[in-house]
């Protein structure tokens, strides 16, 4: 229970607020997801089967106050439980998944705690996948949260500012390698301007990383992100991030990582929704050089069976290693309940980074039986 000393700010103020205001009414929202899970994959020539369950409990408090002005709060536990045999190993853990506290007005919001950052319109691959670890193939798109103060504003004319300070995650976040060293902040921020039939953005971030896996000092690394997105009759997107770290990693201290994309739904049937994407990731010793670079393709296709069924397929391809990664996912869904059965055929290793800080439940081949209720 190492996160209840990094929470109890959060929940302090709510105690604070209500205390000085024992009239007001508060709104009181309980919700919650089970999910269980069975997973059989045969991974470098040995077969593994897990089964697993994990609950998050929700409670959401909401109390209004001026005009269109409130603070909520939305409070939630990842609890688990992952029955594996003697290769992958079980496991279990019970942990904050969400904890944070809002005050939003017409045009701005401001979140302090621990929670959910993540932007830019790539879906498959995301170079802008700086504070989230989502996996795209996962139905539930779960992912560990951040601590942080996030501020957010929005103009009339569809523009908007974001501004944030990280401090006191543990753990690498996004396509990082590294921690963050102990007891230093992350800073950053994203404005979002309208253009055309779209948008573009520009977004930013600072941090010192932790040197001594490295037995060095800690040094700087700075990102810079610029993205667009656009409604032509075909959406179309790209992602861009160019990234320098001062240590003493390597020579190679830049990385440049491009990406786009595109989707469109064809008037076949119920609907065929077509998505794909590419990415280009280099690495090079000055900012403008172009010395070693990798390429990924994505492909993914969605159609829907009926009101409740849904079929997808998702393909990616690693050009330097010629490898290709093959999903295939049927989902049924109903009010409450969602059954999902996914296959997977791919290599051992996971060079696409599509599950950075967890166990590859995917990595071979096999298949997933995953049952959700929400209630």
């Amino acid at each position: 229970m190492k996160y209840v000393p990094k929470i109890s700010f959060v929940f302090l103020l709510w105690t604070g607020l209500f205390v000085t205001e024992k009239s007001v009414a508060i709104e009181i929202d309980q919700s919650g997801q089970m999910s269980g899970w069975l997973n059989v994959a045969r991974s470098q020539s040995v077969w593994n089967s897990e089964t697993g369950l994990r609950y998050i409990p929700r409670v959401s408090l909401r109390h209004a106050l001026e005009d269109e002005t409130f603070v909520d709060g939305d409070f939630s536990l990842n609890t688990y439980v992952n029955i594996a045999n003697q290769t992958r190993g079980s496991s279990h853990d019970l942990r904050f998944y969400r904890a944070q506290l809002r005050y939003a007005t017409a045009q701005s919001e401001t979140r302090i705690g621990l929670q959910k950052i993540d932007f830019g319109p790539s879906r498959l691959l995301r170079p802008l996948r700086w504070f989230d670890q989502i996996n795209p193939n996962d139905p539930l798109q779960m992912t560990e949260g951040v601590y942080a103060l996030m501020y957010k504003y929005n103009t009339l004319e569809n523009a908007g500012v974001w501004l944030w300070g990280l401090y006191g995650n543990d753990d690498p976040k996004g396509h990082e390698i590294w921690t963050t060293a102990e007891e230093d902040p992350e800073i950053g921020g994203r404005i979002q301007y309208p253009l055309f039939d779209g948008e573009m953005a520009v977004t930013v971030h600072t941090r010192m990383v932790d040197g001594s896996p490295l037995s060095s000092a800690d040094f700087a690394e700075k990102r810079i992100g610029l993205d667009g997105q656009w409604d032509l009759g075909i959406g179309l997107w790209f992602e861009s991030v160019f990234q320098h770290q001062s240590g003493p990693l390597s020579a190679l201290n830049w990385t440049k990582l491009i990406s786009v994309g595109g989707d469109y739904t064809f008037a076949i049937g119920n609907g065929l929704y077509v998505l794909g994407e590419h990415m280009l990731s280099v690495l090079s010793e000055d900012a403008l050089a172009w010395e070693e670079e990798t390429h990924i393709s994505a492909f993914s296709v969605n159609y829907p069976l009926g009101i409740a069924d849904q079929l997808t397929a998702s393909i990616y391809y690693d050009w330097e290693n010629r490898e290709w990664y093959n999903f295939l996912t049927w989902q049924r869904q109903y009010d409450s309940w969602g059954f999902y059965w996914m296959g997977f055929w791919n290599p051992d290793s996971d060079p696409i980074n599509l599950n950075q800080n967890e166990q590859n439940l995917f990595a071979g081949e096999g298949m997933q039986l995953l049952v959700v209720f929400n209630h």
